[in-house]
């Protein structure tokens, strides 16, 4: 939906690679007011192209914890990094962090705080920027190099995480 969605507002179609994102990223300042039921399927459809696109670049797997699409994240495999597409979608859509959608990503708890420090000091960027999904890739692929790095760094090759080790940790209310 989101492909044909973007293909006929500007004639080009997506084909689920990071260089698509910026149509994505348009499509979505574009819309007007369109009503909740439709805005919800919109950023539904727009999360889980952008989803894929993270998915394939950075080797990840789909998690549905249940059916609601705003709990759906990507898991990566070769570090413990996650998170909700159609939650970045919304707030792409809303141009700022919303109360009624997660954005976020996360890693495991003893690295959150370096991680966010080593984010702090990346190049910067715009809160426009931030609030695209062009950008969003960016900073997943920075983190996840990061992450990664560290393993390295400690002469240790990197683990694979698996679908389990991910519930194990985020899906405990399941």
């Amino acid at each position: 939906m989101a492909q044909r969605s973007v293909t006929e507002v500007f004639g080009v179609e997506p084909d689920l690679t990071p260089e698509t994102l910026p149509l994505v990223d348009q499509y979505l300042r574009g819309l007007d007011e369109v009503r909740e039921e439709v805005l919800d399927l919109v950023l539904t459809a727009v999360g889980c192209y952008f989803g894929e696109v993270v998915r394939r670049k950075l080797d990840g797997r789909w998690a549905l914890p249940d059916s609601d699409p705003g709990s759906w994240r990507i898991e990566l495999n070769n570090c413990f990094l996650h998170f909700r597409p159609v939650g970045m979608a919304g707030e792409v859509y809303m141009g700022a962090e919303s109360d009624e959608y997660d954005g976020s990503f996360a890693t495991l708890d003893e690295q959150r705080d370096d991680m966010a420090e080593m984010l702090g000091g990346a190049a910067p960027f715009t809160e426009e920027e931030y609030y695209s999904l062009s950008c969003r890739i960016d900073v997943l692929q920075l983190a996840a190099d990061w992450l990664v790095a560290r393993v390295l760094a400690k002469g240790k090759r990197p683990r694979s995480y698996s679908a389990e080790d991910y519930a194990a940790r985020l899906d405990v209310d399941s």
